[in-house]
């Protein structure tokens, strides 16, 4: 079968995902990027964002109404499948759908469930990137479980560039969505570590932010990368008890070597071991946060321990070549599935 990708990606044609990582011949891809900017770390999609996903999967469609053949479409993040999932729903034809990394902030009511409801049962195969979301996402879309598959989410395995800052050690918190900075600042406040929190402004709103806690924004992808690597302890602080939220970070941190705290949560709790591969703490429990934070800054042969342990395990299960795998039985499946 023949499948249009359509990712939002200012990359050219010719950029991949998870094309090159897919064994065999069965299946050939065609790429439909966008030209925008999907910004994972802000709040909510607001209008002009989602006239880009609209065009997007209007363009999308398009191209797969092009296409000779049997033809089916991946979409990556859930706003995409919406605007793909409307064109299939009104157009009534059969074409394969798979929502690769559907994963929302929250679950909403109202007018949005709805819409959410009529174009996502358009879709055949919802890949999300924890376990306990099949249930939730299945419940609040009134879809059959089955619809859904728990796959690891998948990042491309980077060197070890920057060493540990032995001179001037401090513990990074990073990210925007779902973070209880509250708790984390206290608990920095308390322990008084140096620290640098890299998230948006809105995820730091109203909070009071302690002497030893440095406030970073706006921050390039290797710049948060070099932080991430120079930190002596990474911390995932998560509020989030309806979907899965930290996961990218807490995996970065991992495949860099480095020991992580995190909130114990539906976003964590299938990528980390705790005590192996990182430490887990139960969420809103500033005493135990604190006591994990603590530990782990005195004890560097348990640093060291952890973050090899969790670079191992991101290399082993987290690579593009076992996404590539997981993704060619997936499309296989619904190949499988489908009429001629």
């Amino acid at each position: 079968m023949h499948w249009i990708l359509s990712t939002p990606s200012s990359a050219g044609p010719d950029a991949s995902w998870l094309e090159p990582f897919v064994p065999g011949t069965r299946h050939s891809f065609q790429r439909v990027p966008g030209v925008y900017h999907h910004d994972r770390s802000r709040k909510q999609t607001n209008t002009e964002q989602w006239r880009d996903y609209f065009t997007h999967g209007r363009n999308t469609w398009a191209a797969r109404k092009a296409s000779l053949g049997r033809t089916g479409i991946i979409t990556l993040f859930p706003q995409l499948p919406v605007t793909v999932g409307l064109h299939k729903r009104l157009s009534r034809r059969h074409t394969p759908l798979l929502a690769w990394t559907f994963n929302l902030g929250s679950l909403y009511g109202g007018h949005k469930r709805r819409l959410a409801r009529f174009a996502l049962a358009g879709v055949d195969r919802f890949i999300v990137h924890s376990r306990r979301e099949i249930q939730s996402y299945s419940e609040w879309l009134d879809l059959p479980p089955e619809r859904f598959r728990f796959v690891p989410l998948q990042r491309p395995v980077q060197a070890i560039e920057h060493p540990e800052d032995d001179r001037r050690p401090f513990v990074l918190a990073m990210g925007s969505a779902h973070r209880d900075y509250r708790l984390f600042l206290g608990v920095m406040g308390d322990l008084g570590y140096p620290t640098i929190v890299v998230a948006g402004a809105h995820a730091l709103a109203g909070l009071s932010i302690p002497s030893n806690v440095e406030v970073r924004h706006r921050l390039s992808i290797a710049e948060c990368n070099r932080l991430t690597q120079q930190a002596r302890i990474n911390v995932v602080p998560v509020d989030n008890p309806a979907t899965a939220s930290g996961q990218v970070t807490l995996i970065d941190a991992m495949m860099y070597g480095r020991p992580t705290v995190a909130t114990h949560s539906i976003g964590t709790e299938d990528y980390a071991q705790d005590g192996i591969t990182a430490d887990l703490v139960a969420h809103g429990n500033p005493r135990a946060m604190k006591e994990a934070i603590r530990t782990l800054w005195e004890d560097a042969p348990r640093r060291a321990t952890l973050g090899a342990a969790a670079r191992h395990y991101v290399e082993t299960c987290l690579s593009d070549d076992a996404a590539g795998r997981t993704l060619a039985s997936v499309l296989d499946e619904l190949e499988d599935q489908w009429p001629d």
